[in-house]
């Protein structure tokens, strides 16, 4: 079995990528300077990518940026390439690998969300694109579950990687304050949730968000 992760080069992305190697799937490591180095700005080339990778069994949609600035303070540049790279890549990437799945019958593919997706957010635009995360993952689970996919995602909450140290630090200690063990969660907790969807988890689960935020966010 072969799988995609992208954004693999460092934090969540390489964990849940070496988790996957590690119970045996071939991994595609896809980062701007990756083993599959690939600009996701670049959504119009990613048919042509994904054919020159070949089958694909298992899609992590990792990759993602945030720019950690008010809403004042966003830049056209900075809103397009964020809205770019955390909706509209990973959305033409399930478009195009979803289709071998199809003819397959099987796959599964496990976006990550976050918990921005649920609360205010002192980056605007990073939290709707986190909210769009999941709703594309129910979308495309609706659409693709009765073909044998599977499409979950999981929306962490405060880790230990070099997004959380580029974010606000009023985020980050608001975030702190009310996460249960008073600690970052560390990528690899999060790669083996990302790891049980994409190989353990029943049929059943499709669509689902699971959250991995330590308490910061209930719902």
């Amino acid at each position: 079995m072969v799988a995609l992760v992208t954004g693999a080069g460092r934090g969540i992305g390489r964990a849940a990528a070496d988790a996957l190697q590690k119970a045996g799937l071939r991994v595609l490591r896809l980062d701007i300077q990756g083993e599959v180095a690939y600009d996701l700005t670049d959504v119009a080339g990613i048919p042509k990518l994904v054919e020159s990778l070949g089958e694909i069994h298992v899609l992590v949609n990792n990759a993602g940026i945030q720019n950690a600035v008010s809403i004042e303070s966003y830049s056209e540049d900075q809103r397009r390439r964020i809205i770019r790279v955390n909706l509209e890549a990973p959305v033409e990437l399930i478009k195009c690998i979803s289709k071998q799945m199809v003819a397959r019958g099987s796959g599964r593919i496990v976006n990550v969300a976050s918990v921005a997706a649920y609360t205010a957010h002192t980056d605007l635009w990073y939290g709707v694109t986190k909210a769009g995360v999941v709703s594309f993952t129910r979308s495309f689970a609706a659409l693709l579950g009765p073909k044998g996919i599977q499409v979950n995602a999981v929306a962490p909450g405060p880790i230990d990687t070099p997004l959380l140290d580029k974010a606000q630090p009023e985020r980050v200690d608001q975030l702190m304050k009310v996460v249960y063990t008073r600690r970052k969660g560390q990528p690899e907790e999060v790669a083996e949730a990302i790891r049980w969807l994409a190989l353990d988890a029943p049929v059943i689960i499709n669509g689902a968000v699971v959250d991995v935020t330590d308490g910061c966010v209930l719902r």
